[in-house]
């Protein structure tokens, strides 16, 4: 009878110890999968936000040296320079690529988990 519990009690520990190491690997994988995730919406963000900013340097130096003398300045009262403005426009496009980026990542992360 004891070497019966005992035998029933190591394979019990044995089975919890691969079930362990199995949910360990699904946890590894699962980590590797939300980063490279993450790195892949960085890698795509950051390319749309240089294109966008390639293509309002070129918006401003159009405005700065027209090729036509029929094109006109839009102008507004206030006293800014196109460069102050093209700073504001990209500060604040960063900073909704950086809330966009941690939106997703909250989600990648609870998607995963349920």
């Amino acid at each position: 009878m004891r070497l019966q519990a005992l035998v029933r009690g190591h394979n019990v520990r044995k089975q919890a110890q691969m079930t362990m190491r199995c949910m360990q690997a699904l946890v590894r994988v699962q980590a590797r999968v939300r980063a490279r995730r993450l790195q892949l919406t960085h890698e795509k963000l950051q390319m749309k936000a240089e294109e966008e900013d390639e293509r309002r340097l070129s918006v401003v130096e159009e405005i700065m040296n027209p090729k036509s003398p029929l094109k006109s300045y839009k102008w507004d009262s206030r006293n800014r320079s196109p460069g102050k403005i093209f700073k504001e426009n990209a500060s604040k496009k960063h900073d909704a690529v950086m809330k966009r980026e941690r939106a997703l990542a909250y989600a990648y992360a609870y998607e995963v988990c349920n």
